[in-house]
């Protein structure tokens, strides 16, 4: 296997080839050098020696590439070239200065750095042959035939005489391939550190995920711009561990408390005996403007470190790399993994690096490793890399990660506040991208506690917010799967809620397919994640409101609204209750928010029959109800709900005859009709008719009659009536009683209350007491028998009841089918069952009986009437 050999010892053993046949050329040309004043001044400042130095190979050895092309391009005809080969001399070397330079001073190389100057070394000789490339070619030679002689030239950094910066950087770690990607990432940092807002700047993501690298990048580049405001950066390291051959180990003298990190920024600054480690710092960031640079903050416990923050001065300033945020002191910059190109690019250099042949591969079948396998994480390649180059199968490697995992997510999760944990507990389980919703529906915790912990986890990096869904990253994922799996309680919980949200969708699917101009019912969620959720809490809503419990009512409503602002169902719920409540004018809002938000002809028909409704029952504004009814009839003419209501609002404003046409018209669709919309069927003929009757005059009498019969007929074709429909039959019933001096008009009341005296005494309504009252009013009028039959039907046994104070005796207060219920002072529902009394009992009767505890209560039976 090839020596795996640093590029930077490659590299500076081309450019000091290079530098040393140029230096040799020029002495062998001429003993009269032309130095330059600036040069004069540099070879001074490098050899920090008082004596002047004139011998020109000493002068020429302080110098570098730069000058020894400027010396031949200036006077080319003293070194017997032409003006053509200069200016192609000082072509050809003008990319590799910059090479050179970040060579020797040990800047961060650039990808391609190395592939240049081993094509300046295997051209030179081509190129600019009128020099003697002696050195540079026996350099060539060593590269290919014996590499590790050149590990003999000791490599020694040079110093970076140019910085007018004090800094303490340390060597990039990335020299191997040199610095790759990220461009964009690395202007935004130096923006961050330029700017005069943010003072604290953490740099934020995974372990390995390449922090430190693009802070070493970023600072080496900050340090030659001109816009740079510091005059010293000060560089201290927290990492307790470090990737060697392969393995994780231990960094030795590793800092590991706050008081280890003042003694270690106080290191090659300012100090005073009289201060503190820490008040020396401060004291030295406060006379100079200092960038300081604390890597691997994470290690630390950043609470102690928190009032260093704030004692910052205003003209310095802290840069933070870290697995996890510091709060709201900082500004925080996430670094993502790499991107899918330069995966690729770093997998291949690094292969190269090793002398592997793994970069051979094709774009997809590396892009598949670096992403699914790897992470895009530039640590996790090379680690990878590194466990092939030293022996290990990929299948090993890939197979035994947990080192790696546990190594790039450490010190995080045991930092995190227990709602944080349950909510990654929570994306484990699920094994998908979450909504803020669906979050919040398994959670169940308060709003501010749960905004809280998702900002604490995309400030770990561990989950990320994209398209509105936050997704758990795949490194997090594997770490908790290994080391920190759900509880069975966690579990159970999910499942439970999970089951709990299917039932309600269910339902919810149920009450729209029946329904779906019913106000509880909710349209058009079943697509869409959040639209589920939020119809989860509009559910939730609709119960507290039925119960008047209207702040739990509101309070589901904003939740729902929170998941999902743009779902028209939400303002229809919301305006449905406020109607209820009695907030007429914020019902209007929204609805009308409610009709801006449909997106579909059905979803805004619906919106306009339900605000057609809420004009005509709430306001009783009819003019306004039928622009609305109409408008939604053209979006859906083949609603019979819609033309049943139509009706209703054309009965209201007097207009009979096309509320009629209109009843008429829809016998022939009957058949279709759910039970619910026979009796608004029905309800909406006995309504009709009985507003005939009431147009007509007392005298007219028979006629009344006529139409209150034609008012009872659709309803008495109903197999089963609703509350709704007893409401109407109490007031024909009402209607009726007026007619008390008419004997057919109380016989035919008397029929229909033999037939729904049941049902009526279950409606405590207004209605019931008007007839009684008129009835009594007028028994004189009655005949006695019809009298006392109908006041029977009518009479309201629970005031009789009050009157009997023994417990086996009471009042038949109700009877149907097969069951009944007695009534007496002590207890106004004792229930009994048809065949446990002697036949002929009625509700009226007197009776007594035995008691027994039933599952429903006390019951009666041996029930005899007295």
């Amino acid at each position: 296997m090839k020596l795996n050999l640093s590029n930077r010892i490659v590299m500076f053993s081309i450019c000091t080839a290079i530098e040393y046949d140029l230096k040799n050329f020029i002495l062998g040309k001429t003993m009269e050098i032309d130095f330059t004043p600036k040069m004069i001044e540099k070879c001074e400042l490098r050899s920090k020696n008082t004596k002047k130095i004139e011998k020109n190979e000493e002068i020429l050895n302080y110098l570098d590439l730069g000058d020894y092309v400027n010396i031949i391009s200036e006077k080319p005809m003293k070194y017997s070239i032409n003006n053509d080969k200069s200016k192609k001399l000082k072509e050809y070397f003008f990319k590799i200065i910059p090479i050179r330079n970040r060579v020797m001073h040990t800047k961060p190389l650039e990808l391609g750095d190395k592939a240049i100057l081993i094509e300046v070394m295997n051209t030179l000789n081509r190129e600019i042959d009128w020099i003697n490339w002696k050195e540079v070619q026996h350099v060539k030679i060593t590269l290919d035939e014996d590499p590790s002689k050149l590990l003999i030239n000791e490599y020694n950094r040079q110093i970076d005489y140019d910085s007018k910066i004090l800094h303490n950087l340390p060597e990039p770690e990335f020299d191997d391939t040199g610095y790759i990607g990220r461009k964009k990432d690395v202007e935004e940092i130096i923006k961050l550190i330029n700017n005069k807002k943010n003072q604290i700047i953490s740099i934020i993501g995974n372990g390995g995920i390449g922090k430190t690298a693009i802070v070493v990048k970023a600072l080496y580049e900050l340090i030659e711009n001109n816009s740079n405001r510091f005059e010293a950066i000060i560089w201290i390291s927290l990492k307790t561990k470090t990737l060697s051959k392969g393995e994780f180990i231990e960094i030795k003298d590793a800092i590991i408390d706050v008081e280890d990190v003042y003694k270690n920024l106080c290191k090659g600054t300012v100090v005073s005996d009289k201060f503190s480690p820490k008040e020396n710092i401060l004291q030295f960031m406060e006379n100079f403007p200092v960038l300081l640079v604390l890597d691997n903050l994470e290690t630390i416990n950043t609470e102690e470190m928190n009032q260093f923050f704030k004692d910052i001065p205003e003209k310095s300033k802290v840069l933070i790399t870290s697995r996890l945020g510091i709060g709201e002191l900082e500004y925080r910059y996430k670094l993502e993994g790499m991107c899918k190109k330069d995966s690729i690019t770093y997998f291949r250099e690094l292969s190269q690096y090793y002398g592997l042949d793994m970069h051979k591969r094709s774009d997809d079948e590396i892009a598949e490793l670096t992403k699914n396998k790897l992470y895009n994480n530039p640590l996790s390649i090379k680690w990878f890399m590194s466990g092939i180059y030293n022996g290990v199968t990929e299948q090993q490697l890939l197979c035994q990660k947990e080192k790696l995992i546990e190594f790039c997510m450490s010190n995080v999760y045991n930092k995190l506040s227990d709602v944080s944990k349950e909510i990654l507990q929570i994306f484990l389980i699920e094994d998908k991208s979450l909504t803020l919703g669906a979050i919040d529906f398994f959670m169940e915790t308060d709003e501010i506690n749960l905004k809280k912990s998702i900002n604490e986890l995309i400030g770990t990096n561990m989950i990320t917010l994209k398209a509105g869904k936050y997704h758990l990253n795949d490194m997090a994922r594997d770490y908790l799967t290994l080391y920190f799996s759900p509880s069975n309680l966690i579990v159970k919980k999910v499942f439970s809620k999970r089951k709990k949200l299917n039932e309600i969708l269910q339902e919810v699917r149920i009450r729209c397919e029946n329904d779906a101009y019913s106000p509880k019912a909710i349209f058009a969620n079943t697509d869409d994640e959040n639209r589920r959720l939020a119809s989860y809490y509009l559910i939730n809503s609709l119960e507290y409101s039925s119960k008047g419990k209207w702040d739990y009512a509101f309070a589901e409503i904003d939740k729902a609204q929170i998941i999902s602002p743009e779902y028209f169902e939400i303002y229809k719920i919301r305006a449905f209750i406020m109607a209820e409540k009695g907030e007429g004018f914020l019902a209007i809002n929204n609805y009308k928010t409610a009709l801006l938000k449909t997106e579909t002809d059905k979803e805004k028909a619906i919106v306009l029959y339900l605000f057609a409704v809420f004009y005509t029952i709430k306001l009783a504004n009819y003019d306004e109800a039928l622009k609305c009814i109409d408008e939604a009839l053209q979006l859906d003419s083949s609603s019979y709900q819609l033309q049943l209501e139509k009706s209703r609002i054309l009965m209201m404003i007097g207009n009979y005859d096309s509320a009629e046409e209109i009843l008429i018209n829809l016998k022939d669709v009957k058949k279709e009709f759910s039970l619910k919309d026979l009796n608004i069927y029905s309800c909406r003929c006995g309504e009709l008719y009985r507003r005939k009757a009431e147009k007509l005059e007392t005298r007219d009498y028979r006629n009344k009659l006529l139409y209150y019969k034609d008012a009872m007929r659709e309803i008495e074709q109903l197999e089963q009536v609703d509350k709704k429909t007893l409401v109407v039959i109490t007031n024909i019933l009402k209607d009726i009683a007026y007619l008390f001096f008419y004997n057919e008009a109380m016989e035919y009341m008397n029929e229909i209350l033999m037939k729904y005296s049941n049902q009526l005494r279950s409606l405590n309504h207004n209605n019931i007491k008007k007839i009684v009252e008129i009835i009594d009013g007028h028994k004189q009028e009655i005949p006695s028998e019809l009298y006392k039959t109908i006041k029977k039907y009518i009479h309201n046994y629970s005031y009789d009841a009050n009157n009997i104070e023994d417990n086996n005796k009471g009042v038949v207060v109700y009877i149907r089918d097969y069951y009944g219920f007695i009534a007496n002072k002590n207890n106004k529902s004792i229930y009994f069952k048809v065949n446990n009394a002697y036949s002929g009992i009625l509700i009226g009767d007197y009776v007594k009986f035995r008691t027994y505890d039933g599952f429903k209560g006390i019951g009666a039976c041996d029930i005899q009437k007295i």
